[in-house]
């Protein structure tokens, strides 16, 4: 349904294990690529880091207020096309700017345990507000994680 509230997803530890690799790659690529950078062009991915920052809070304040009847997975494949975008065209800067913030917030994901929305996890952690949207990329795992571990499991 796409009207549902907002439920806080748990993730269960093969969900978090995966989450926190991927974070980790990401961060390190990050760091590899601003270690041999100018100090300037350093401030300049930061600044675009801090620029997805603020616009995914206010993305999502927004969604929380007007986007209820927005479906699950489309709005999340919504919510990550400005992320996607700024990987494919936002330059040398862009591309690590949003490695470096998928990866907090799989990070961020990872240590809440949230099984939302990637993108989102940060804005969901501080304001304490989720979201009803999907995460594209481990929902899944964490659907078939859960019904393995859940009372009664899979037979087999």
């Amino acid at each position: 349904m796409s009207t549902e509230q907002p439920t806080s997803q748990t993730t269960g530890i093969i969900g978090r294990t995966l989450r926190l690799m991927l974070a980790l790659l990401l961060g390190w690529m990050a760091y590899t690529v601003l270690r041999f950078e100018t100090r300037a062009n350093t401030v300049r991915a930061l600044a675009i880091f801090a620029g997805l920052l603020a616009f995914y809070f206010i993305l999502h304040l927004i969604i929380r207020r007007y986007g209820a009847g927005l479906h699950r997975w489309y709005g999340a494949l919504l919510v990550l096309t400005p992320v996607i975008l700024m990987f494919a065209m936002g330059g040398p800067l862009g591309r690590v700017a949003a490695a470096a913030y998928v990866g907090v917030s799989f990070l961020t994901q990872t240590l809440c345990a949230d099984g939302g929305c990637e993108v989102l996890a940060v804005p969901v952690t501080i304001l304490g507000r989720p979201t009803h949207l999907m995460g594209i990329l481990f929902s899944p795992i964490d659907f078939i994680e859960k019904h393995l571990s859940g009372p009664g499991g899979l037979p087999g």
